[in-house]
């Protein structure tokens, strides 16, 4: 008998330890859209999940929904988790942020046309998931007006892991560069790889030699050793949203970081229109899921700019704010849209040199 209670508790443990839940339901009111957040407790996710759970807490009081959120430690089970969260039923919406989970999410969906799921940050085709994506060609391109603004030799350098990868942040950076001067010259370099410091190194060593002083990362890991070759080397990095750099360096000029809260209040408040506009709860017919993008005009960036940047420079930078949120243009996110970019757009704006 023992023994059958000791395997009891411990198969209790495991279930507690593999997945944790926080209601924050304050009773059952079937006319409060009910949601329940799926965060993954990858460490370096920890401040993307705290975003949305605080956005969440926000609109528990300003829209009056119900939420709940699932702590998923096991990477493998994610599926498993949403799919029977599905089951249960019970919830108006599913919600993932990050790749990891929402590619989870987006596996289990087709099983489950009758309800409704939404991820940030993740693109999904299917008919009953919301997806919102970000700009990062805008994050990007204002990184590139920067470089621009800041290069002493008039080139400037972008470091990434693949070739054809990531070619939003290229070609949103070179338009920034070309918009303030068409005369800087860029040049690109690739690691290889997504860890590898090494490669890092190398790569940061072919673009000095070209004569970069700036460099772009839209690396990954290699990130670190990128920023540790400039400061020893009298160059400057700004660095995209990619990679988080958690360590000081003079070298670091600017850091890009993702912020969440109108993506989940976008999310939120299309979901209460969808509940209020049908009697059948998460009916599939009522689901209006297009694709939502999020830039600068929805303060989906924050840009960390070191003091060693001139105040002048931060002013023009303003103009390219202004900018894009009006929506002035497109920013190019491959070839074909940057050769057939019209750059005369920038003519007399304050950035310009």
């Amino acid at each position: 008998m023992k023994k059958i209670v000791t395997i009891i508790i411990l198969l209790s443990i495991l279930i507690l330890t593999s997945c944790s839940s926080i209601s924050n339901n304050s009773g059952t009111d079937e006319s409060k859209l009910n949601v329940v957040f799926v965060a993954s407790l990858n460490t370096s996710e920890s401040d993307i999940n705290a975003q949305v759970k605080d956005e969440l807490k926000v609109l528990q009081k300003s829209a009056g929904i119900t939420y709940s959120v699932v702590e998923a430690a096991d990477k493998e089970s994610y599926s498993t988790y949403i799919k029977n969260l599905a089951g249960e039923k019970k919830y108006d919406l599913i919600l993932t942020c990050g790749y990891s989970t929402s590619r989870a999410l987006d596996s289990v969906a087709k099983d489950f046309p009758q309800q409704l799921f939404a991820t940030i940050d993740y693109i999904s085709n299917s008919s009953n998931v919301m997806s919102i994506a970000f700009k990062e060609e805008e994050s990007a391109f204002y990184s590139g007006v920067m470089a621009a603004l800041m290069t002493q030799t008039n080139t400037v350098g972008i470091i990434a892991s693949f070739k054809n990868q990531n070619e939003d942040y290229i070609y949103g950076f070179m338009t920034g560069v070309k918009a303030v001067n068409e005369g800087i010259n860029t040049v690109i370099e690739y690691t290889d790889s997504y860890t590898d410091l090494e490669a890092g190194t190398t790569a940061v060593q072919k673009i000095k030699a070209q004569g970069a002083d700036i460099i772009y990362s839209a690396a990954a890991a290699p990130t670190s050793s990128i920023i540790l070759f400039a400061e020893k080397n009298n160059m400057k990095v700004i660095n995209s949203d990619i990679y988080v750099y958690s360590q000081q360096s003079d070298a670091l000029i600017s850091e890009t970081s993702k912020k969440y809260k109108s993506s989940v209040d976008y999310i939120i408040n299309a979901s209460i229109e969808m509940k209020n506009n049908t009697n059948t709860k998460s009916s599939s017919d009522n689901i209006s899921t297009e694709l939502q993008y999020v830039g600068i005009a929805q303060e989906a960036f924050d840009f960390s700019i070191s003091k060693s940047v001139p105040n002048d420079i931060k002013d023009k930078l303003k103009a390219v704010d202004i900018m894009l949120i009006d929506s002035d243009f497109i920013v190019p996110v491959n070839q074909s849209m940057y050769d057939n970019f019209d750059f005369t757009i920038f003519a007399g704006k304050a950035f310009k040199k």
